[in-house]
């Protein structure tokens, strides 16, 4: 097997990991806090649920950089000159910030968990347009992706709403 397809692969797993881990923590999430608490068996759950995501970050980062390396060896420079590409790259350096202020504290749990999921989606979606020589105007791109962080936080906080509060008897 060859280092590109090495790579492919490694990417492929951290991506189905990052954004399946992403979707998962916000299932656990809701479910755990149903109570308005979160047991030691839930936050342990939730522990596993946030080292699957950060594996996959982790396989991404190696990944992504072993393309760039194996890309700039092979002379193959087009991605550098790609916007879609450097767009990608934010969202995964955005992912990486909002995972230290989310465990930080520095940013609110709701409006982490919609940058994050959003974040992860994202980058899925805009590994796909690289893969098909990126879009062709991207510049809507951040405008969409603000909108989604948006629109999910207020999604989220319906949900967390509804399912997380105590319910009392009629």
């Amino acid at each position: 097997m060859d280092w590109y397809t090495t790579l492919v692969i490694m990417h492929i797993v951290g991506t189905v990991l990052g954004v399946g881990g992403a979707t998962f923590v916000e299932v656990h999430l809701v479910r755990a806090l149903r109570d308005g608490v979160m047991s030691p068996e839930e936050s342990a759950i939730m522990q596993t649920t946030y080292t699957v995501l950060r594996i996959g970050f982790f396989l991404l980062i190696i990944s992504g950089f072993g393309f760039l390396i194996l890309s700039r060896l092979s002379e193959y420079t087009a991605w550098f000159y790609s916007i879609t590409f450097w767009m990608k790259l934010s969202i995964v350096g955005i992912i990486a910030v909002n995972a230290i202020f989310i465990q930080l504290r520095w940013v609110p749990i709701l409006w982490g968990s919609a940058i994050a999921f959003v974040s992860w989606y994202a980058a899925l979606v805009l590994g796909i347009f690289l893969r098909d020589g990126g879009v062709s105007q991207p510049l809507w791109i951040p405008a969409v992706y603000v909108v989604a962080i948006i629109i999910t936080y207020f999604v989220m906080r319906e949900v967390h709403h509804r399912f997380t509060q105590p319910h009392s008897p009629h």
